[in-house]
């Protein structure tokens, strides 16, 4: 069918200009749900917004994480730009490529340092603790990764004996104390930092990280 061109009553759209596009927002949005919880907590809402922004919504926690890694700012308090996200949320290639080392894959790296302020302890923390992500992580190196020259090194005894434990006190791996038991010329005893004593019950089911000797013959 053949044009005939503009029409009485018609207009001709802007070049570049389509009638599907939508128009974007003027600023990246934070979702209101993780805003107002961080809010109700005391910080104040433009940091919530950002904190939410810059963690791309994930959730609550990780948008803490960032709002406590980035109150010092000096330009905490500025009006949220319209290109806010993509200039606050880039990350570290050291960090990101420390995270690819210890085996987990780029992509998750990435996301996990957004969501921690680019903070690395807090990256990891983030990636254990959602299993969506951490699903991720690169299996098949820990598995097949055999170098060539250890095929030939035998088993050996599959007999350990328990050398020693540490236990750890408090409600999480971030707060509280950690002591230590070891076995030590056929006694246990624990260490608990300057202190030395022989442990009477001991507290096998407690321990946090235990450390096993293999047993020759």
């Amino acid at each position: 069918m053949r044009s005939k061109g503009v029409q009485p009553g018609e207009e001709l759209l802007p070049e570049g200009a389509s009638g599907d596009n939508k128009a974007e927002p003027a600023h990246p949005v934070a979702s209101e749900d993780i805003v107002s919880q961080l809010a109700s907590m005391g910080f104040n809402y433009l940091h919530c917004q950002k904190a939410a922004i810059n963690t791309s919504n994930t959730g609550v926690e990780e948008a803490m994480n960032w709002l406590l890694s980035h109150m010092d700012d000096p330009d905490i308090d500025e009006p949220i730009s319209k290109d806010a996200r993509a200039s606050e949320q880039s990350v570290d290639e050291a960090s990101v490529q420390t995270l690819v080392s210890f085996g987990f894959q780029e992509d998750v790296a990435i996301k996990a340092l957004k969501a921690s302020g680019g903070n690395i302890e807090k990256a990891t923390d983030w990636i254990f603790s959602h299993p969506e992500a951490s699903c991720s992580v690169s299996a098949e190196y820990s598995t097949n990764h055999v170098n060539a020259d250890d095929m030939d090194i035998p088993d050996g005894s599959g007999r350990y004996k328990l050398m020693a434990f540490v236990s750890h006190m408090g409600t999480s791996t971030h707060c509280g104390h950690y002591v230590a038991h070891v076995l030590k010329d056929g006694r246990w005893a624990i260490f608990n930092d300057s202190k030395v004593a022989a442990s009477v019950d001991l507290p096998k089911d407690m321990g946090y990280l235990y450390f096993f000797q293999r047993i020759s013959g």
